[in-house]
């Protein structure tokens, strides 16, 4: 049986492997061109829209933790690539369901 893998639908929203992961997550994942802040923490007021990216692997299984990242790497699920909320009708309208 042939196996299906996922290609990145975006270009330039992947991370080639664990150690690119662990590297570059940080800044990668919280920067959305719109909004700045991704997690609101404890302080109190408006800070900004909760945009978090959905990182998925080649396998197209959610990637939530660095478990799911080591995981991925042990399998050969690599590359591990993400979509921000915003993107999710562009991928409806070209007919690249989100793996659920």
């Amino acid at each position: 049986m042939t196996e299906i893998r996922f290609a990145p639908p975006f270009e330039g929203q992947q991370f080639t492997s664990h150690q690119q992961w662990v590297n570059k997550a940080s800044s990668w994942l919280t920067c959305h061109p719109e909004y700045r802040n991704t997690e609101h923490g404890e302080a109190k007021g408006w800070r900004g829209h909760h945009f978090t990216a959905m990182c998925f692997d080649s396998k197209g299984r959610r990637v939530r933790n660095g478990g799911d990242f080591r995981r991925a790497e042990e399998e050969g699920a690599f590359p591990v690539w993400w979509i921000w909320p915003d993107q999710i009708p562009e991928l409806v309208a070209r007919g690249q369901a989100v793996p659920a």
